[in-house]
């Protein structure tokens, strides 16, 4: 055979082969190098934003953001086949990445988080091995901390990774308290960048078609509270052991300086996702420790209510600072039904109401009042049944008129004997820890209490405004709480009589299925105007549980200040 010859078959076969792999990959192995290509594509990553930094009213920082390793995966970059291997690397379980890839199946192309809590050790190891994991993703990024999570824990609330797509997938939004109601305002704006990565689902390089935006940070906030006053509140409460709450407010500026509750919670335990055990046994807590107490609870009010009935009593001219009507022997009586008093008073007049607590004085003068009308002073007054600062969860509490009784209780499954409840603070009644402290501040301002706030610039405050009264009614309130810490009687003269600050107040029981409440209503005006409540649930008599708590958190405060000798 001529050269030529075998030239020619051998350059045919050698075309024919050509052919033939040509035909393999375009027709047969065509949509597999198809899908493979469509793979090689922009990437589009979120930087999130340091959320606004919350500060104390002298500076002090509550929370802030740290700079933590994320790592995230994106599920249709990612090889299943390298699960084990990336939960080796990232310092996670298996069932965890097999989880996140599956929840983030719905959106392939976006970044699910992986991990947001990575040591320097296991970052290193992951980032030496990053090509060998397509599809994931490692970077710095804000996480929140919480430098007095459980002090504040029900003011500031938590973060948590957002129920639906916000501006990017896996979003760190607010939910619960001031981190959810400022949202807008802390949350800041995130940066953008893009990058091309390749069919293995690794970074060949940043995307020039468009320029990296960078993010924004959140504003910063300041609260009106004083941590120094909030951690003595709260080591006073938990030396209880008794669930509670004290509102503290400078009756002057209107500024809310202490919102306690107790018990408390731990806010940087939903930073990284809560396990479902951990939040049912949060959530079970019979002494419920996500509940801001001093606003989002309400409570009978008891005997601290009687300031409001004798503000009443004096304003509709039903009595005046002379009478006295018929003598408490311990108990009265009306349409068959006992009303008990918690000791013989005699003949009083209503300072001595006042710094005694007599229930009779109240049962017999309150008769002459309306039920409505007496709802409606209350609430134009006093501001019980209108919220305080807007707070989430915070709860405006109930001011009975007939109305309401109608529908609780029927034309004929009410009566008087229902009001006379209501006069001394208790029945249908329920107020706030919060409301209550208003309150005080109302008598210690003569009507003139600023709206309060507890958030300096945002107006968290209520647009409820107190009704002026006649000066000889604030004179009286203000002798009767007098009364009830110097008189010998008072009752309020074992707790406070000795304190070296000059209180007013008022205490109260509230009766509970499970246990009476320990209440204090009061104020001081020197060195600060402070006016205060405080509830201790189960504690039992306010006059010697409750009062002694405010006693010993001024007095302490103080003592820390210079103001009053220890």
């Amino acid at each position: 055979m001529k050269p030529v010859v075998r030239f020619y078959i051998l350059f045919g076969l050698m075309l024919l082969v050509l052919l033939g792999r040509l035909f393999y990959l375009q027709i047969v192995q065509g949509p597999y190098y198809q899908r493979l290509s469509s793979r090689n594509h922009i990437r589009v990553v979120a930087t999130p934003a340091p959320r606004g930094r919350v500060f104390d009213r002298d500076s002090v920082v509550l929370a802030d953001s740290r700079p933590v390793f994320n790592v995230s995966v994106v599920p249709a970059e990612f090889d299943s086949a390298m699960t084990k291997t990336l939960a080796e690397l990232s310092g996670t379980d298996i069932e965890t990445v097999e989880r996140v890839l599956s929840e983030g199946a719905e959106r392939p192309y976006l970044p699910a988080e992986l991990n947001a809590s990575m040591t320097l050790q296991e970052v290193s190891t992951l980032a030496e091995n990053l090509h060998r994991v397509g599809g994931v993703i490692l970077d710095v990024v804000p996480r929140r901390r919480y430098h007095r999570g459980e002090l504040y824990c029900h003011h500031l609330g938590y973060v948590g990774r957002a129920s639906e797509d916000y501006r990017f997938p896996g979003e760190m939004v607010g939910r619960s308290g001031l981190e959810m109601s400022l949202d807008d305002v802390l949350r800041g704006e995130p940066g953008f960048r893009n990058q091309v990565v390749d069919a293995l689902g690794r970074v060949v390089e940043e995307y020039e078609g468009t320029e990296e935006t960078f993010p924004v940070p959140g504003e910063d906030i300041v609260l009106t509270t004083d941590t120094r006053l909030m951690f003595l509140a709260d080591s006073l409460l938990s030396s209880l052991a008794l669930p509670g709450a004290i509102a503290v407010i400078d009756f002057e500026t209107g500024d809310v300086l202490c919102l306690a509750s107790w018990p408390t919670f731990d806010p940087s335990l939903f930073l990284g996702g809560l396990s479902f055990s951990r939040w049912e046994e949060l959530r079970t807590d019979p002494e419920n420790p996500m509940l801001g107490r001093a606003w989002a609870a309400t409570y009978p009010p008891g005997s601290t209510h009687k300031v409001v009935t004798a503000a009443y009593l004096l304003e509709r001219g039903i009595v005046d600072r002379s009478t006295r009507p018929d003598p408490c022997f311990g108990v009265y009586e009306l349409g068959g039904e006992r009303f008990g008093c918690w000791r013989a008073h005699g003949r009083i007049d209503i300072v001595e109401a006042l710094s005694q607590s007599c229930d009779v004085f109240f049962y017999r003068t309150i008769q002459q009042g309306d039920m409505d009308d007496f709802a409606e002073f209350t609430s134009s007054c006093f501001g019980l049944g209108h919220g305080v600062l807007g707070l989430p969860g915070e709860r405006e509490g109930l001011v009975p008129d007939r109305d309401l009784m109608q529908r609780l209780y029927g034309s004929g499954g009410w009566g008087l004997g229902n009001l006379l409840n209501i006069s001394i603070g208790q029945g249908e009644l329920l107020t706030t820890p919060l409301q209550m402290a208003r309150v005080a501040g109302i008598i210690a301002s003569r009507g003139k209490l600023p709206p309060l706030s507890i958030v300096r610039g945002f107006g968290h405050a209520s647009e409820w405004e107190p009704q002026q009264l006649s000066p000889d009614t604030w004179e009286i309130l203000e002798e009767g709480m007098r009364e009830a810490v110097t008189g010998r009687e008072g009752t309020l003269n074992d707790a406070m009589s000795d304190s070296p600050l000059d209180f007013y107040g008022k205490s109260g029981t509230a009766e509970s299925p499970a246990g009476d409440h320990a209440w204090f209503i009061g104020y001081i005006r020197s060195p600060e105007p402070l006016a205060l409540a405080v509830v201790i649930e189960r504690g039992g008599h306010g006059g010697s549980v409750a009062a002694p708590v405010a006693e010993r958190l001024l007095s302490l405060y103080y003592a820390e200040n210079g103001a009053v000798a220890p």
